[in-house]
C-alpha cells in the first residue's frame, strides 16, 4: 500500500511542477469617476428629435482582459442640463427605457475621458429609469473596430 501511496504522490507532484498555468496574465481594472455623457432616453421615429439626455456617471470600471478584450459598466444619473441641440433633449421616461446594440454605434466613455479618443463598442446595453438611474454595460474587442 506504501508502494501505491509514493507512486500517486509522485504523479500528483510530477504533473504540478510540469503543468502550465492556464493564463500567466492577469486581467487589468482601472475606474474613472465624476464625469459626464450623453444619452438616448427614448427612441422614436423622429429620433434623435426629444430623444437625447445628459447623465451624470458617477463611475465606469473597465476590465481588460489579458487578451485585449474588455468590459466596461458604468453607473449614471439623469442630470437637468440641457443637450446641445435644444430639438433633440427628452424627458426621463414614464416606464423603464432598455437600450441594445451591436458594432460601431456607441462609443467608450473610458476612452473619451481619458485620451479624448473615440473607441467603438462591438455591442452595448443600458437602462434608464423613470427616476433617472442609468446602468451600462459595454464589450470591447482585442484588436479595435473601425467604424465610419
Amino acid at each position: 500500500m506504501s508502494k501505491r501511496v509514493l507512486m500517486v504522490t509522485v504523479a500528483v507532484l510530477w504533473g504540478l511542477l510540469t503543468a502550465s498555468p492556464v493564463s500567466a496574465e492577469r486581467a487589468s481594472v482601472d475606474r474613472i469617476e465624476d464625469f459626464a455623457t450623453v444619452l438616448a432616453v427614448a427612441f422614436p421615429d423622429t429620433f434623435p428629435l426629444g430623444s437625447l439626455m445628459r447623465a451624470e456617471c458617477s463611475f465606469l470600471v473597465r476590465v481588460e482582459r489579458p487578451d485585449g478584450s474588455a468590459a466596461e459598466t458604468q453607473i449614471c444619473t439623469l442630470s437637468d442640463e440641457p443637450v446641445m441641440v435644444p430639438e433633440f433633449q427628452g424627458a426621463p421616461p414614464d416606464q423603464a427605457f432598455r437600450l441594445d446594440g451591436g458594432p460601431c454605434t456607441w462609443t467608450s466613455d473610458y476612452w473619451w475621458n481619458v485620451a479624448d479618443s473615440p473607441v467603438y463598442a462591438d455591442s452595448f446595453s443600458y437602462v434608464v429609469t423613470p427616476a433617472g438611474a442609468v446602468r451600462a454595460t459595454s464589450t470591447y474587442p482585442a484588436v479595435p473596430l473601425v467604424c465610419e
